[in-house]
């Protein structure tokens, strides 16, 4: 795969509507595929117990929702966390859809009450699973914490580094499988295409959404 330029990184607007024509008219063959969009959540506030948006947040969130639009989800996951259900509920009230939490809220993993306070680290291998087991011709929108987003794609198939090499832009990798790597911005985005069978994704892309969007003041 050729590096990504950051002129390309623009064109998102682009690619997702060709991610629209993928999912408005797929192909026999797309519709054994499984097409994965990944989002990490927005600027919080951490002066409030659940950590929800902040109003920059609420802002991006509300930046989200156009950058997608033409897009139909079939799903729509989130971890436990309020600000990653708070990325995604303008999408799910435009189109209809439930957001699945995992863990859920108010149930119990790993002997303990999920709670916004539980480790973004729990979310792991139920959303991992969860998106590994939607049926083929799914298109999900996934919304995510740093701690967790490069672990659950590894876990569909991008792999690490080989030891001594590092991760570069438009290479089907993740550099870490924790937060200590992840870069500090809030507007990254991943594009996984899974195919049953293959042991790595048919697609991998990183794009980066509302480049140059400035929040206003309200």
């Amino acid at each position: 795969m050729r590096p990504i330029s950051n002129h390309r990184a623009l064109l998102i607007t682009a690619l997702f509507g060709l991610a629209a024509h993928f999912c408005a008219g797929q192909t026999q063959a797309q519709q054994k595929t499984v097409s994965i969009f990944i989002v990490r959540h927005a600027e919080v506030d951490a002066s409030q117990p659940t950590i929800p948006l902040s109003p920059v947040g609420r802002q991006r969130a509300e930046l989200l929702a156009p950058t997608v639009d033409g897009v139909t989800f079939t799903h729509l996951l989130a971890t436990h966390t309020t600000r990653a259900r708070q990325m995604l509920e303008a999408i799910a009230a435009k189109q209809g859809l439930q957001i699945v939490q995992l863990p859920a809220p108010g149930s119990v993993f790993d002997g303990e009450l999920v709670t916004d306070q539980t480790s973004r680290r729990a979310s792991i291998e139920p959303v991992a699973a969860a998106l590994l087991n939607l049926p083929p011709g799914s298109v999900a929108l996934a919304a995510l914490n740093s701690e967790n987003i490069y672990a659950i794609l590894n876990r569909l198939g991008v792999p690490l580094p080989e030891p001594g090499e590092t991760c570069v832009a438009g290479v089907m990798c993740v550099p870490c499988l924790d937060n200590k790597c992840f870069p500090p911005e809030f507007d990254r985005m991943w594009h996984v295409v899974l195919e049953p069978g293959r042991a790595t994704p048919l697609t991998f892309v990183e794009l980066r959404y509302g480049v140059g969007w400035q929040a206003s003041e309200r």
